[in-house]
């Protein structure tokens, strides 16, 4: 079974009380069946409070109540009381593996860490497009599954998937620009292209599609209310080194998650939704950085980082992005183009 990992995987470590949103905040935490079924044979006081805490929610799910917005076991020191007095194999499966992220293609595996996480999401930035690799490693203790898949076909993905990582790496051109490209590029791969049409501003359409979302985190309905009630910006956006490195890999790294997963398409323009995607997120950043004047690298990671925390880890959230991707003309390929030709010093 061949493993594959992005540059700065290894490198993660949870910093627990240091981080600045846990994901005990603000989250609803899924228990597995086998840890729902441990926690009720828990003795002590720990024990009680783990029955008491957990509940079934209107999907069937069964989690943790939250208290206050956080989940209970969250304390005042922000470290977990389950990790704390059980140890770290006692965690569920959703805190044991968060944000780690893995996607099985039956012969081989790719893993990545989440930038919902801010941890992960200071990694990601941390390093210059050109360091952002993949390695690979065998581990024979895995048996491989067959792939439901076509091998050509995944095959072709994967190098197209290269070829778009070294188009956002190349730097004779900016990164929106060249997402621009990656993104005529894919609509030429999957012989799909659109001409340009008369749609409604870009950024009045994202801040239409945001505040229809179910909103999970306090800081992000603040952000949203906010730029809604913003006037719009005389200067355009200050097109600085920093912020076309965060373009590029947020975008690389949300191809690595999503390009391949093409595979189990039936239909060619799924193989533009993830650059779609990618290209929507900027939008946000630009959209968020540009109304409510936020300039520094850190301010603009707090974006990216809830932007995956309330749009990808939200199902009902996703699945109405992904339809509005594949069918709102004013998120067509061709409008984020001209969205990012017109930004001036975004070019």
């Amino acid at each position: 079974m061949r493993e594959i990992y992005p540059s700065h995987y290894a490198a993660f470590h949870c910093i627990a009380g240091a981080c600045p949103d846990s994901c005990c905040k603000e989250w609803e935490i899924v228990v597995d069946t086998a840890s729902a079924e441990r926690y009720r044979s828990v003795s002590g006081t720990l024990g009680e409070r783990l029955r008491q805490a957990m509940i079934t929610d209107a999907d069937g799910d069964i989690v943790f109540q939250e208290h206050n917005s956080r989940c209970p076991f969250w304390n005042a020191q922000q470290l977990c009381d389950i990790h704390g007095e059980l140890g770290e194999d006692a965690l569920c499966e959703t805190c044991r593996l968060f944000p780690r992220i893995t996607q099985d293609y039956g012969d081989f595996i790719e893993f990545d860490i989440s930038p919902a996480c801010p941890e992960a999401a200071r990694l990601l930035f941390s390093m210059t497009p050109k360091q952002w690799q993949l390695t690979e490693r065998s581990s024979p203790a895995m048996t491989e599954e067959p792939p439901e898949y076509a091998a050509a076909n995944m095959r072709r993905l994967q190098e197209q998937r290269q070829a778009l990582f070294f188009r956002l790496q190349d730097d004779s051109a900016s990164a929106c620009a060249q997402l621009s490209a990656c993104l005529t590029l894919a609509e030429q791969w999957a012989g799909v292209s659109q001409e340009p049409a008369a749609v409604p501003c870009m950024e009045e359409s994202v801040l239409s599609f945001l505040r229809s979302c179910e909103v999970l985190t306090s800081d992000w309905k603040q952000m949203l209310e906010q730029a809604a009630n913003a006037p719009e910006p005389e200067n355009l956006l200050a097109y600085t080194p920093a912020l076309d490195q965060e373009i590029r890999l947020f975008t690389m790294d949300m191809l690595y998650r999503y390009y391949l997963r093409a595979a189990y398409a039936e239909t060619p323009e799924a193989e533009i939704l993830p650059l779609q995607m990618a290209a929507f997120s900027v939008c946000v950043v630009l959209l968020y950085s540009r109304r409510l004047g936020f300039h520094t690298a850190e301010q603009r990671l707090r974006i990216w980082q809830l932007f995956v925390k309330e749009i990808e880890y939200d199902e009902n959230n996703l699945e109405e992005l992904e339809w509005q991707l594949e069918t709102n003309a004013a998120f067509s390929p061709a409008a984020f183009r001209a969205y990012f030709a017109s930004l001036g010093g975004v070019q």
